[in-house]
Parts: C-alpha cells; sequence; structure tokens
C-alpha cells in the first residue's frame, strides 16, 4: 500500500523527542532549539540524543559522519555459504560494537536485506531490534529485497509489517520512500526500489516524481540517496545478463539523469550485490557497499567535511570468519559467473580496490 502523497519526516531526533525528553535537554544544557523544523543545539547529557550536533546550513562548514550498513541479512535459519547465515548474528554484534565504540558518528544508513526474512514469524526481526537497542546513535532503514518479499509468505514478515516496525526509523506503513534530513544541510533520501516477491528493483513512476520534487524543494541541501538495487553495474565490460537482471534497477538510466541532473545530489548508496565499488559520474559518487554477510564482511563509514567526503571500510574483527567468508566465496557460483572460476578474481572484485574502501571523494 502507497500513500498518494509521501510525508516527510525531519529526523529521528525531533520524532522521538517528546515533551518530558525536551524539558530534561532543556533542564541540563538549556541551548537546544527548534528552528525551521529541526532541532539544533548541543545535545549533551540529553538521553534522547547522547551526541553532541555541531552542524551547519552551509555545506561548506558541515562536518558529519554516518555509517553505512547493508546486507546483513540476519537470520536464525539457514546454512554457511556464500553468506555466512550461522554467522550473521555475532557479524551484526561486532559491527554494531565497532560503531558504538566510535565517538564521533551521527547516525547509521541501513541499506536493505537487513533481516533474511526466512524466520518464522518476528524470531529473526526481534533479535535485529535486541542488537540495535544499544545503538548509540539514530539509525534509518530502507528495504531490501528480502523485507518485501518474505520467505514463505504469510509466514515471515511482511512490507507492511516491516514498515510499520521501521516507522521511527523512516519508514512507515504506505511510506515506503522518505526523505529525512538528520543534521542540518544535509538530506537523506530513502529510495524504495524493492519489486513485491522479485529480487530485482525498480523505481516506479510516482517514486521518480517525488524525487523531482523533493530535489526542487531541498535546493540547498546536500543530498544522499539511499537505496538497495544497484545504480549502475559494476562489472565493467563483463557480459553477465544474470547479474544485470537481479542486482540492477531496471530503470537505472532514468533515474541517473534526474540524479546526475542535480548538483546537490553528491552521492548515492546502495548495496544488494554484496561488493564494495565507488564509480563517478557527471561529479556524482555511486557507492556500493559490501555485504557484512559475505566476504568482505564489511561496512562503510562516510565523514563529510566541507567538500570532501572521506570514506572508511571496516572489516568484522573475527578473522576466522573473514577466512571463513573466503573459502566459501572461493567456491561460489559468483565466483564461476564473474571469473569462470579464477578464484581470485572474484575475492578482489568483492572486497573492493583501496580506491573503493579507503578514499576522499570531491563533493561537486
Amino acid at each position: 500500500m502507497e500513500e498518494e502523497t509521501v510525508q516527510n519526516t525531519i529526523s529521528q531526533l525531533e520524532e522521538r523527542l517528546n515533551r518530558r525528553d525536551f524539558m530534561k535537554c532543556s533542564i541540563a544544557i538549556g541551548k537546544a532549539v527548534f528552528v525551521g523544523g529541526v532541532l539544533i543545539g548541543n545535545f549533551t547529557g540529553c538521553t534522547t540524543a547522547s551526541k553532541q550536533v555541531k552542524k551547519t546550513k552551509d555545506k561548506n562548514e558541515t562536518h558529519i559522519k554516518f555509517a553505512h550498513i547493508t546486507d546483513t541479512h540476519v537470520t536464525f535459519t539457514g546454512r554457511n555459504g556464500t553468506s555466512l547465515f550461522e554467522e550473521s548474528f555475532n557479524i551484526f554484534r561486532d559491527i554494531i560494537g565497532q560503531i558504538n565504540e566510535m565517538d564521533d558518528v551521527d547516525f547509521i544508513l541501513f541499506g536493505g536485506d537487513n533481516i533474511n526474512n526466512t524466520d518464522p514469524g518476528t524470531k529473526g526481526f526481534d533479535e535485529f531490534m535486541n542488537i540495535m537497542s544499544g545503538v548509540k546513535v539514530p539509525y534509518f532503514v530502507q528495504f531490501g529485497n528480502r523485507e518485501s518479499s518474505p520467505i514463505p509468505p504469510g509466514v515471515a514478515v511482511s512490507k507492511e509489517q516491516y514498515a510499520m516496525k521501521m516507522k521511527d526509523h523512516g519508514l512507515d506503513i504506505g511510506r515506503y520512500w522518505w526523505s529525512i534530513s538528520p543534521v542540518p544541510g544535509l538530506r537523506i533520501l530513502g529510495l524504495d526500489t524493492s519489486i513485491l516477491n522479485h529480487d530485482n528493483g525498480e523505481i516506479p513512476q510516482k517514486e521518480l516524481k517525488w524525487i523531482k520534487e523533493e530535489i526542487t524543494k531541498y535546493s540547498n541541501d546536500m543530498i544522499v540517496t539511499l537505496s538497495h538495487h544497484l545504480l549502475l553495474p559494476t562489472w565493467g565490460n563483463k557480459d553477465i545478463p544474470k547479474w544485470k537482471k537481479k542486482y540492477l534497477l531496471k530503470n537505472y538510466q532514468e533515474v541517473n539523469t534526474v540524479l546526475e541532473g542535480a548538483p546537490q545530489v553528491t552521492m548515492c548508496l546502495t548495496g544488494h550485490h554484496h561488493i564494495s565499488k565507488i564509480q563517478t559520474v557527471n561529479g556524482l559518487h555511486y557507492i556500493a557497499s559490501p555485504a557484512t554477510v559475505q566476504y568482505p564482511h564489511a561496512f562503510r563509514t562516510i565523514t563529510i567535511n566541507r567538500d570532501e567526503a572521506k570514506l572508511q571500510f571496516h572489516q568484522v574483527r573475527d578473522q576466522r570468519i573473514i577466512e571463513l567468508g573466503r573459502k566459501f566465496l572461493l567456491t561460489s557460483k559468483n565466483a564461476e559467473e564473474y571469473a569462470g572460476g579464477k578464484a581470485d578474481d572474484i575475492l578482489a572484485y568483492c572486497h573492493g580496490s583501496e580506491y573503493d574502501n579507503n578514499v576522499r571523494l570531491k563533493l561537486r
């Protein structure tokens, strides 16, 4: 179900800060205020937002750091293969632990397939949320194909149920694409690219119209998009029809024309393909982030400082998991499809080069 008009949310800070919490912050600090519908100020000591947020609307003065995590596929069911389902919760706990140890992360973006959605009922989702209950910063989520296509249908969590459960984190019933400003001057557009009961993706015309409207409305903000499916093929000149159908957005060229034509859109974050790759077209950076559940078992942090973005690559700390992931990837169907069985090629492809992982990008 989709609304004719998509409601914008400003941020989790504003949505979840009730009057009592606001009074707590005001008493402790006395400097937090709402300006233009966005809560800004020094939140040190505030139970709702414990981090100090120091941002301005001028992107030349911003210093923002966030994490991009995608394809965690947490599950209690499933056996290890290319994706280490049996280790999914261990990996996820470690990654959230790493982020909690960073004292300068402002928020987290989840790029979809956060749950594998093969567990009966809400079991897998409940454990995901149990782990997230200890996170110290706001977080926002978008659908992957797993959340929109439960296996089996009617037993696992439906797309509508997932949206309802994540209503404080971007999604809501009937609002499958969203616009959020987690800090002043930066706007995240959460794009729903999922197709019900399919692995591939597409952005319908109604959503594309909304994207154009948001770009026009927030012409003075820096805009970052968050979506699941690839917006560009990442496999170079290789002809892999199966991958193009499964991983690449059906109407990617039409969507990219809109995004590349708006200079305030600086980065497009994707997942789904479980690889690390950065491609730049007309100054717009297309950033595919690796899966946590599959080798290289990693996530990104992105720091925006003035007109530059610093990307950092973080792997799970358990070397046993990394070696196990390498072993399964070497014998996977993906290895055969990509390199004809040349194992080192698929490892390098999924892991990405140094430029794909630890790099500074000039923002247009």
